[in-house]
């Protein structure tokens, strides 16, 4: 085994994946110093970071651990605290942040009291420099004069990329009244007049957070998205005693693959994942599978009665969740080369509609928001916006066949997937606009770097959202932490062959608690 003494960690992002992996590193001594570039607090991250109570978690508190070895840490940090909850409890998002700071300090007291020193350095990272094999030069701060500190491994958990926008809406980025993204909530909300006509892009999870807590205020709502279509629902995610799939059987659709060069994909592919879904859920479920899914073909009717399947205990498919995630996962794990995916698209579509599905508080209120007349969903895309001129500016939108007015526009649909890509001159910076992927770094089975530049197996990993080239679900929870440990357990099987060259960064930055 290598020298403890020898070793340097830079952890690149401090969120949920930086904390995990941090707890990781302390956990098996990895390095002697460890530093965490994040240019925030290190715990709540951008997933996390929320103060209104309404902005709910879609996973159960039963998977929010953040200790791979202790599954059920949160649930007795928050009965610590006081808090009535289950297992099956989706609790406020802010309740997470809290927990991932306070381990985040739990464990940086432990690192310091076994001899690890710990600096947060409070910038943000801008590139990499391979010196040699295990000598790496780290940039952050100041675009024109940044700093640099070098280390013998990296971990990037840097999360998602910027968010993405409409083409027809860039020109107005600047406009008081358009909101790029609905986090922080506060910002969302402050800029928005009251009793607005609100537009909201997207309908997905980020869209049905905004939209609750513009309904709330006394909005307005009109949620769009080229499907019209909102998640499933569902009244837990936890872990299950339960193997449902395996991963050959997995493995031997999977590998039945189309032509993905010409995105070529036979509709016996298709029918052979969904018979295949269906005989799990035969088999595995003690409700027949038809009547655990909504037919209905309006978007309100369908929420309606997922609402009514999840309250009456018949949504049984949701058990399956955390294990089919596993059981996929391994399969990109274990193929040798790089995955980039084989599902049928229109499964993968369908699929991730439960992989994602809202947590039926959340559901109950969209219902109720409905209902009263506040929110509707409309199916289409965003052809022209305009702003008309006056005192009110009131935006002018076409989703397909009128301009309809709104006070605001607000987007939420989604975040570009970052990638790390090595420029020119050799250095890798992250792409948070996924616009130079033709560079972008593979990932191996292993979490770590592969790149043509790259002449040896260099320390260069990946946890979290910096995965998704490796994993098809990179940034749950129950995933991270499990990923997090098993990057530090292959982390300790690379020979660390020269010395840290730390320079006088020990002595020039202050332990962060």
């Amino acid at each position: 085994m290598m020298s403890f003494q020898k070793r340097s960690l830079a952890i690149v992002g401090g969120g949920a994946a930086g904390v995990a992996t941090f707890i990781a590193a302390v956990q098996h001594r990895v390095a002697q110093t460890i530093y965490i570039i994040e240019p925030g607090a290190v715990g709540p991250g951008m997933a996390f970071f929320n103060l209104d109570g309404d902005i709910l978690c879609n996973t159960s508190v039963d998977t929010m651990s953040v200790e791979a070895d202790n599954p059920l840490d949160f649930l007795d940090y928050l009965h610590k605290r006081g808090h009535t909850v289950t297992p099956e409890s989706f609790v406020p998002r802010q309740w997470v942040g809290n927990y991932l700071n306070e381990k985040f300090l739990e464990f940086n007291t432990i690192a310091l009291k076994t001899g690890i020193d710990v600096f947060h350095i409070p910038y943000v990272f801008k590139g990499l420099k391979i010196n040699s094999h295990r000598c790496y030069t780290l940039w952050y701060g100041d675009t024109l004069s940044p700093q640099s500190l070098e280390v013998t491994d990296v971990i990037f958990c840097t999360g998602f990329g910027s968010s993405r926008i409409p083409e027809v809406l860039k020109s107005h980025l600047t406009h008081p009244t358009f909101i790029h993204c609905p986090y922080p909530e506060q910002d969302m909300l402050a800029k928005i007049p009251s009793q607005s006509r609100v537009l909201v892009i997207g309908s997905k999870l980020s869209a049905i957070d905004a939209a609750i807590l513009l309904c709330r205020e006394g909005h307005r709502v009109t949620m769009t998205s080229p499907s019209g279509d909102i998640p499933a629902v569902r009244s837990r995610f936890m872990r299950s005693p339960g193997t449902f799939f395996e991963h050959e059987n997995i493995m031997s659709i999977m590998t039945r693959k189309g032509n993905r060069s010409n995105h070529f994909f036979p509709d016996s592919l298709k029918q052979a994942y969904l018979k295949y879904f269906y005989r799990a859920l035969n088999k595995y479920t003690k409700i027949p599978w038809r009547e655990q899914f909504s037919n209905a073909n309006s978007y309100r009717e369908r929420l309606r009665e997922e609402i009514a399947i999840a309250e009456q205990g018949k949504s049984q498919w949701q058990d399956m969740i955390v294990n089919f995630m596993d059981v996929i996962n391994e399969v990109h794990l274990n193929d040798k080369t790089h995955f980039d995916g084989s599902f049928h698209p229109n499964v993968e579509k369908m699929l991730h509609r439960y992989i994602t599905a809202i947590a039926l508080p959340n559901a109950r209120k969209l219902l109720h928001y409905m209902d009263e007349g506040s929110l509707n969903i409309q199916q289409g895309e965003i052809l022209d916006a305009v702003i008309e001129e006056g005192e009110a500016n009131t935006w002018l939108v076409n989703l397909g066949q009128d301009y309809q007015p709104f006070d605001a526009v607000v987007t939420a649909v989604g975040y570009h997937q970052p990638d790390f890509v090595i420029d020119e001159d050799g250095k890798l910076e992250i792409d948070t606009h996924g616009q130079r992927s033709e560079r972008a770094i593979s990932i191996s089975p292993e979490m770590v770097a592969i790149h043509p530049d790259l002449k040896e197996k260099e320390s260069i990993w990946f946890v979290g959202t910096p995965a998704h080239k490796r994993l098809w679900v990179p940034n749950a929870l129950v995933v991270v932490a499990n990923i997090a440990t098993r990057v530090i357990k292959n982390m300790l099987q690379i020979d660390v062959q020269a010395p840290t060259a730390v320079g006088n960064h020990e002595k020039e930055l202050e332990i962060s608690t």
